[in-house]
């Protein structure tokens, strides 16, 4: 479960003067197949070439100062543009899971932009950063960009020799590979398969030959670098489902089912003071600390 969001990160920023950049979900740098261009703007139309492979077709209006992100996550995905943490537009993926945005700017300089997509379950990719130099009268174009699969468990903890239900969305119709590192990250287990016509997958694995102990998985792209989120489960005496845990999330003082800023706050209060509550203290080291911070943040929802 990982990492959660720029806003948590400014935040903790803020209260203890600290770059803990480190709580980011992570930045996935440009790779090769990721082009940035810059074109003169202007009062003109341009056909959408999307990028990770498909075409978005049809006339697009494009602003004199500009820039523009295309490319590949999933069927009717929300994909979310924020400027320097702060949201600025979001769009619709197609049913093919390709998108098209294109944001105004008035002013040049170097900005960061993070685009993050939502599945149709609600489950987040991790953000993807970009940060550029906006020039006046330029249309600074973003392509061929893509989104790893998102990633669910149905466990946190499955029974030596049980099963685990792995699933998520990606592109329609695509070859998935699923990684599950031991110890050390070892690679332990690595499992194939296809996503659906709807982008959707759903895969129960066996995890007969593994021992007991603490693993991560993965999904990706076979011939992608980049990965999902990275997701921890345990293998122990009893299976723990992950809809039992979700309802005792660690540091949700008014129970809500939810890490956000609400519990930002309650924890912020309590740092460094004597005799916290329980549901501050996530660690029960008797006091709150960067510690508790960190695990708030692998459990933020908001």
């Amino acid at each position: 479960m990982i990492r959660k969001t720029t806003c948590l990160v400014l935040l903790v920023s803020l209260f203890f003067n600290l770059k803990i950049l480190t709580l980011l979900a992570g930045t996935i740098t440009v790779s090769q197949d990721v082009s940035v261009s810059a074109t003169v703007g202007g009062s003109q139309t341009s056909q959408v070439n999307g990028g990770g492979g498909g075409q978005l077709n049809g006339p697009i209006a494009i602003p004199q100062t500009s820039v523009r992100f295309s490319g590949d996550a999933y069927p009717d995905a929300t994909v979310t543009l924020l400027e320097n943490g702060t949201v600025a537009t979001s769009v619709t993926a197609d049913s093919k899971g390709l998108f098209d945005i294109t944001l105004p700017e008035k002013y040049d300089g170097t900005i960061l932009y993070s685009l993050e997509a939502l599945d149709i379950n609600n489950q987040k990719s991790l953000l993807i950063n970009y940060p550029l130099v906006v020039t006046d009268g330029y249309l600074t174009y973003v392509s061929g960009i893509r989104f790893p699969p998102t990633i669910s468990l149905d466990k946190v903890q499955v029974a030596v020799g049980g099963f685990l239900t792995v699933s998520g969305y990606s592109l329609p119709d695509t070859k998935l590979q699923i990684v599950i590192e031991g110890p050390g990250s070892q690679i332990n287990k690595t499992f194939t398969l296809n996503s659906g016509d709807d982008g959707s997958y759903d895969i129960t694995l066996p995890l007969m030959a593994l021992l007991a102990g603490n693993y991560s998985t993965y999904i990706r792209y076979p011939d992608d670098t980049r990965i999902s989120k990275l997701v921890s489960f345990i293998i122990g005496d009893s299976d723990v489902s992950s809809i039992n845990t979700t309802l005792n999330l660690p540091g949700d003082c008014n129970a809500d089912g939810q890490i956000n800023l609400v519990d930002f706050s309650v924890m912020a209060y309590w740092y460094g003071k004597p005799n916290p509550p329980a549901c501050v203290d996530v660690n029960h080291d008797g006091i709150v600390d960067l510690t508790d911070f960190s695990i708030l943040a692998f459990y933020w929802t908001d």
